[in-house]
């Protein structure tokens, strides 16, 4: 999954999550440097400072719930280098019907 890093923008290329592992693949297409950083019910993950033009990885396994993916660099996320997910989707219910009586 790949997070573009812009000055000022993150741009994800996936909409939807469900919770389990991801991979994301953060790439500074900025002049500044940058960085990706996740924070939300699976605690908090980031990149190291990326120079322009450089690439990182940062695996998360994420649960359900709302996080926050910014550029935690000095001002960045107030610029407007921030946006935000929401992981749903819990397993489907399994359905439970009840034996049917008989009654007489």
């Amino acid at each position: 999954m790949k997070a573009d890093l812009t000055d000022f923008r993150i741009t994800l290329s996936q909409k939807t999550f469900t919770p389990g592992a991801y991979t994301f693949v953060a790439k500074n297409d900025g002049r500044h440097d940058h960085a990706l950083e996740i924070e939300g019910p699976a605690g908090e993950h980031r990149t190291e400072t990326l120079a322009p033009g450089a690439t990182a990885t940062l695996e998360v396994t994420l649960k359900s719930g709302t996080y926050e993916v910014y550029c935690p660099v000095d001002g960045h996320k107030d610029l407007g280098m921030k946006t935000e997910i929401t992981v749903g989707g819990a397993e489907a219910p399994v359905n439970k019907t009840s034996p049917k009586s008989n009654s007489y």
